[in-house]
């Protein structure tokens, strides 16, 4: 693609940053359409080098906007980083845990999408980084985790949460030496049925127990004990997969992480599903890098309108309190409506308790949160 159609592209796609957003540009649904035609014909030879004409404009314009890529030896984008200043912004407020993902296959040229992703003041996913890498060898994940901490002005997360590859894990060790590894839960439980068979997985006796061992056990002697106690009963202790969990229990069950506050990421199943719901209307599909790019933004802005919205809500409006008690009064000034309205609720359920005379220290961030 020639420089000058390169530019012409960066040009339009950059406009609503200039121009105060989509409904400034102005167009039919047929332009829209037509538009869509001629765009996928004009990058089908140049995305990549489009891809980094706009995140240059965009850098140009901004410079909270922090993005780098690599070319190989043949001057082909094999990897690409990129942030914003508000999910900059966000990782100095909420980065303490982190959750990357590197399961999404999202583009024709079979690059890994890899975003970092945390949970804000309203329980809500924010995005704080993404990225494309070439492949899930360690190179790649060492590259991406030293890009995002210069992007983070060294700031290392306290706690990151990913799949069970083990490159990921090596690039951890390698760059995040300070940083607790934890696995995913959400990405584990996904292959239960494949592992022990469906029949199973639709037992309700069975599904009861095993969640309750992995998300009530108070401590590693009572998971271990509850665990036994299940395969025993339902003649899983041959099972190699489950074997292997057990084996690699104190990487992803929550009893062996009552020490640190999670932030609410602790319960991963439903984090990671909302994580997922961000990106699945444009990950694993054929698409353009350009294509996925201006779907991937569309999406983050959606997400830091949210925010605002919820900003707002909590600073223009005071929750109804349902004690005389001055802590819970105190709770509604300093937390944001969704915060509170948990807090709320352990407050009222400590009032109601017989011998209850004072509300007790509390923990917003507990597994049953």
């Amino acid at each position: 693609m020639s420089q000058s159609t390169s530019w012409h592209f960066s040009s339009i796609l950059t406009s609503k940053y200039r121009d105060g957003g989509h409904e400034n540009i102005g167009c039919t649904k047929q332009d829209l359409k037509n538009y869509d035609r001629d765009f996928k014909l004009a990058i089908c030879h140049g995305d990549g080098q489009v891809l980094i004409d706009i995140m240059k404009e965009k850098q140009r314009l901004n410079a909270s906007f922090f993005f780098e890529y690599k070319l190989d030896d043949k001057q082909r984008l094999t990897h690409v980083f990129w942030a914003d200043g508000t999910c900059r912004k966000n990782y100095s407020l909420f980065g303490d845990v982190v959750s990357f993902d590197s399961t999404y296959r999202s583009n024709r040229y079979g690059l890994v999408f890899t975003p970092f992703t945390g949970v804000n003041h309203h329980k809500s996913c924010v995005t704080f980084a993404a990225a494309f890498i070439p492949n899930e060898k360690i190179e790649s994940y060492i590259w991406v985790f030293e890009t995002f901490l210069k992007a983070m002005k060294g700031a290392a997360p306290k706690l990151i949460i990913t799949d069970e590859d083990l490159s990921t894990r090596a690039a951890i060790r390698a760059i995040l030496p300070g940083t607790i590894h934890r696995l995913c839960m959400w990405h584990i439980l996904n292959k239960l049925p494949e592992r022990i068979g469906h029949d199973l997985t639709r037992n309700d006796d069975f599904m009861g127990q095993f969640m309750a061992c992995i998300w009530g056990s108070k401590s590693p002697d009572e998971f271990e004990e509850r665990w036994a106690s299940i395969l025993s009963k339902f003649g899983l202790e041959n099972n190699p997969w489950l074997r292997d969990k057990f084996q690699m229990r104190s990487s992803w069950i929550p009893a062996y992480f009552m020490d640190f506050s999670l932030g609410g990421i602790l319960r991963t199943t439903s984090r990671s599903e909302s994580e997922n719901a961000i990106f699945r209307h444009f990950v694993n599909q054929r698409l353009h890098l350009l294509e996925f790019w201006i779907r991937f933004e569309t999406a983050l802005e959606e997400q830091h309108q949210l925010e605002l919205l919820n900003d707002n809500t909590s600073l223009q409006s005071l929750p109804t309190l349902e004690t005389p008690w001055s802590i819970e009064s105190h709770a509604r000034d300093v937390y944001t409506h969704t915060m509170f309205y948990i807090f709320q609720h352990e407050v009222i359920v400590a009032s109601t308790t017989k011998d209850s005379f004072s509300p007790p220290a509390l923990n917003l961030f507990s597994p049953t949160v």
